[in-house]
């Protein structure tokens, strides 16, 4: 396994259409090894998602987190070939977000707060579950990657777009309600 470089906001890597991903191909070893290294490189930066584009690779693949288990440990998804349906265009959910490739900034956007999704698993098996809340909004923020679209494009009052020192003294990021999102 290895850690691999993150790109940042400004690479072309990070405005791509990603590529679907054979299905055929999920559980063959360069796949698995890109999940593996993804994992690794999502634990070393703290984030609680990682798409494929941000180390470089233009597949359609993300891990998307926010989730606990019935212990109370942090769940994490693989998703593969995602397609994202919205269930309820009417409540929307807010939060400071953040992304390992723009380090450093936070952003107040607003997304649906309830989907289903449908995605092949690491292990090449089609899944589809409903998501609600903040692992609705890691979800949609990986899954923008995945299309080219970085949170920054969904800022839409730019007075609520700071350095993250910054937003937590002035902006009370650290005091909000609805927690924020990190990448």
């Amino acid at each position: 396994m290895a850690i691999l470089k993150v790109a940042r906001m400004g690479h072309p890597v990070l405005r791509q259409q990603c590529r679907p991903i054979d299905p055929e191909k999920i559980t063959g070893d360069e796949v698995q090894r890109l999940v593996r290294d993804m994992f690794e490189t999502m634990i070393e930066y703290n984030g609680v998602g990682l798409a494929a584009p941000q180390v470089h690779q233009p597949v359609r693949l993300a891990i998307a987190g926010g989730e606990t288990d019935q212990d109370g440990r942090p769940r994490f998804r693989v998703l593969i070939n995602p397609e994202i349906t919205v269930l309820d265009e009417e409540t929307k959910l807010g939060m400071y977000e953040g992304c390992l490739s723009i380090p450093g900034l936070r952003g107040w956007v607003e997304r649906p707060a309830r989907i289903r999704v449908k995605a092949y698993n690491e292990k090449g098996q089609r899944q589809e579950f409903v998501l609600d809340g903040f692992p609705a909004v890691v979800t949609q923020h990986e899954c923008d990657h995945l299309d080219g679209v970085l949170y920054v494009d969904r800022i839409t009052d730019t007075k609520r777009f700071a350095f993250e020192e910054e937003a937590e003294r002035f902006l009370d990021l650290a005091d909000d309600d609805v927690g924020d999102s990190e990448d």
